[in-house]
C-alpha cells in the first residue's frame, strides 16, 4: 500500500476516534460559474434555465485522491421574482464519501441599479465512512490485522442542512454575495460511547466580481472575482482574474491562498449555447513536495435553454452568463 493511501487511513482515523469536524462545502476551482452552489440566492439571475456540471480530481496519483462531481440547474420564475435551483454534489475523499442534494429559492426585487435576491436553501446530505475496508500498510489482510483498526464499524447516516443568502446584481458591472452554510450545524451520532462522529461547522460565503474593459484592449472584458470561505476557525480565500474575448474564449489564474495557482480557460459555442472549461491546479502547500502526486484537475461544462419572456432583453459580460 502506498504511504498517501496510509496517510488517508491515519487521518480517518482520527476523525472517528476524536470527533473531528468534518469535511465544508466542496472546493472547485471553476466557482465563479457556478455561485448558487455556495449562495441561493443567486439562483434564477438570468433568462435562461442553466444547466452545468463540474468534476474535479485533485491530487491524482494519490491513492483515495480527493473527487467531486457537481451537477446543478437553476431557471427564474418572473411570475412571481424569483428564482429556483437544484445541487447535486457527490464527494469523495479516501473512505469518505457525501453525497448531497440541496433545493434553493429566492426572492428577487429591484434595489438601487441592479437586483437584490433573498434565499434559503434546504438539503439533504448522505454520509459515510467505509471503516471495514481500511487495510494496515503491509502485513495484512483486514482490520483485523491492526489493533488500531479492530471494532471499527461502518459509519453512515443522513443529515438535513439548510443555509441562508443575499446576492446583489447590477448588469454588466458587478455583483456581491454572502450567505451562510449548514446553520443548523447537523451532525449525527457514534454506537460505542462516542456521542460525535461528524459535524459539519456554519461555514460563511462572501463572494464578487466585477467586470471591465480598456481602450486598449476593445474586444476584451475583464473579470477579476473572489471567494472567501469561513468556518470561523479557518479560512480559503480564491483570488482570480479572467479575460473574456469576444464572449467566446476565456482564460485566467486563481490563486488560492496558501494552497494553489490554479490555471483555467475555456469556450463558449453560442450556437448552441454550450460553455466548456478546464482548470489545473498547481499545489503550492506541502502537497507540492511531492513528486509522484499531481494537483487537481477539473472541467467544467454549461448548457442554457433561453426563455422566451416579455421584456427588454439583458445583455450580460458577467462570467456566469458571458
Amino acid at each position: 500500500m502506498s504511504v498517501g493511501r496510509y496517510s488517508l487511513i491515519v487521518f480517518v482515523q482520527i476523525v472517528i476516534l476524536t470527533g473531528l469536524y468534518g469535511q465544508q462545502t466542496p472546493q472547485i476551482s471553476h466557482y465563479m460559474f457556478n455561485m448558487q452552489m455556495y449562495n441561493p440566492a443567486s439562483a434564477g439571475f438570468t433568462n435562461s434555465i442553466v444547466a452545468s456540471g463540474i468534476h474535479r480530481q485533485q491530487w491524482y496519483g494519490m491513492d483515495g485522491n480527493p473527487q467531486t462531481t457537481i451537477f446543478s440547474v437553476d431557471a427564474p420564475i418572473r411570475a412571481i421574482n424569483s428564482g429556483v435551483g437544484l445541487n447535486f454534489i457527490n464527494d469523495r475523499i479516501g473512505f469518505f464519501s457525501s453525497t448531497t442534494i440541496q433545493l434553493a429559492y429566492n426572492y428577487q426585487m429591484p434595489f438601487l441599479d441592479g437586483r437584490l435576491g433573498m434565499g434559503i436553501h434546504l438539503g439533504m446530505n448522505n454520509m459515510g465512512i467505509q471503516m471495514t475496508e481500511m487495510r494496515p500498510p503491509s502485513g495484512g489482510s483486514g482490520p483485523g490485522s491492526d489493533a488500531t483498526l479492530q471494532g471499527l464499524d461502518d459509519v453512515s447516516g443522513f443529515l438535513f442542512d439548510f443555509g441562508l443568502g443575499l446576492f446583489y446584481s447590477v448588469a454588466d458591472q458587478y455583483e456581491i454575495g454572502i450567505s451562510l452554510g449548514h446553520i443548523n450545524q447537523p451532525r449525527f451520532d457514534g454506537s460505542d460511547g462516542r456521542p460525535e462522529v461528524f459535524r459539519q461547522r456554519r461555514v460563511l460565503n462572501i463572494s464578487g466580481n466585477y467586470n471591465f474593459s480598456l481602450s486598449m484592449f476593445p474586444r476584451i472584458d475583464f473579470v477579476p472575482s473572489t471567494l472567501i470561505k469561513t468556518d470561523f476557525t479557518t479560512m480559503q480565500i480564491d483570488l482570480s482574474v479572467m479575460g473574456v474575448f469576444d464572449r467566446r474564449f476565456w482564460g485566467g489564474l486563481s490563486y488560492r491562498w496558501g494552497d494553489a495557482i490554479v490555471v483555467f480557460g475555456g469556450l463558449h459555442l453560442q450556437q448552441f449555447p454550450l460553455q466548456l472549461g478546464i482548470a489545473y491546479d498547481i499545489a503550492t502547500n506541502w502537497m507540492s513536495r511531492a513528486s509522484s502526486i499531481g494537483g487537481g484537475f477539473e472541467i467544467f461544462a454549461r448548457y442554457s435553454f433561453n426563455l422566451a419572456v416579455d421584456r427588454v432583453p439583458q445583455s450580460h459580460r458577467n462570467s456566469r452568463f458571458l
